[in-house]
């Protein structure tokens, strides 16, 4: 996104935002409570990152530290990354299902407003969004200047959850980097790569995978194509989001496949309802991979299709990526996973 950005870029970026706030608080309500997995994050001051905004508003590594880790906080199924937001601390949702940074505006209301109107989120729900810039966002060993944001009401999400939330931590904060995701250890590790998506460092962490799939990106989202039921569908990688979806507008080829197991009608942030339907997806297909009793909700992705500017099938959330260690490289257009040892494919 260009810093000059015109009107019509600005006002879908921020109908992202929205929709997807939207779309984390109907999770937050379909998925039932789970515990909280605290973890001590402080930063290691050697390891420091200095991230450069270029002016197409991405951002890359250019001083410090070949790989940093940074620990995850567990909140349901929510990972939240502890941060300092220029004088405010508290936590940042890790998902990249963001196209970028998107703050709660409790904690940012003296921050000077670029843009300010109302959007429609994923079930109809008018919500205000605006845009700001961030002096300065620190990330455990991550230091960025001069960041652009969505400013949006995430007071939903806090009260649900009971904790601080800032913001969310969106894609184009890391894609500089190849991303390795281990939410079964909580972990989340950045490795810095060259322009063909190789490792400045090789001898850093080994990965070795057990599967490895193409993926392709728009607006700063990542999407990847698997089966269900014979039929190939276009995925979004969301960390955000507490379990997998599947779109409602699905053929019968795919929903047949799917056992439903209950349903409910719920409302989101505005007045309007929206039914989703539970079950389990025993038919889903990656690459040459099948994936059995994968929990999942089904619900209209209309908004988010809108959202993104391209048209969704379904999401892939926390019951995918608790499979094994996740390796995105964006250099090589690659998503990899090693399974874990106790899951059951």
């Amino acid at each position: 996104m260009k810093l000059s950005i015109s009107l019509m870029t600005a006002n879908k970026t921020l109908l992202h935002s929205v929709t997807l706030v939207c779309f984390i608080f109907i999770i937050l309500f379909v998925v039932a409570p789970y515990q909280t997995t605290a973890i001590n994050n402080k930063p290691n001051k050697e390891n420091i990152l200095i991230i450069r905004r270029l002016t197409n508003n991405y951002y890359e590594p250019v001083l410090g530290s070949d790989s940093i880790t940074i620990p995850l906080r567990r909140v349901g199924r929510l990972f939240l990354i502890e941060a300092q937001i220029d004088d405010q601390i508290g936590n940042l949702i890790f998902d990249t299902g963001a196209m970028g940074l998107v703050l709660n505006k409790t904690y940012f209301r003296n921050h000077l407003v670029i843009d300010d109107h109302n959007s429609n989120g994923i079930n109809g729900a008018i919500s205000s969004v605006s845009n700001t810039t961030i002096d300065k966002v620190n990330i455990s060993e991550l230091k960025y200047k001069n960041v652009r944001a969505d400013l949006t009401d995430l007071g939903h999400i806090e009260n649900k959850r009971g904790v601080k939330i800032l913001g969310l931590l969106g894609f184009s904060m890391i894609k500089g980097f190849e991303i390795l995701i281990d939410v079964n250890h909580n972990q989340l590790k950045l490795f810095k790569i060259d322009k063909k998506g190789n490792r400045v460092n090789m001898s850093d962490f080994k990965f070795h995978a057990d599967l490895m799939q193409p993926i392709e990106t728009a607006n700063n989202i990542l999407f990847l194509k698997a089966s269900i039921g014979g039929k190939k569908l276009n995925f979004c990688l969301d960390t955000g989001s507490e379990t997998n979806v599947i779109s409602s507008n699905s053929s019968n080829q795919v929903l047949n496949t799917i056992n439903i197991t209950r349903r409910s009608a719920l409302q989101g942030s505005g007045s309007k309802n929206s039914e989703v339907l539970y079950g389990n997806m025993s038919n889903f297909i990656l690459g040459n991979q099948s994936f059995t009793e994968m929990e999942t909700i089904i619900t209209n992705l209309d908004a988010l299709s809108d959202a993104y500017g391209v048209k969704i099938d379904g999401v892939l959330g926390y019951n995918f990526l608790n499979k094994g260690i996740i390796c995105i490289n964006l250099g090589k257009k690659q998503l990899s996973i090693c399974f874990a040892k106790s899951v059951k494919i």
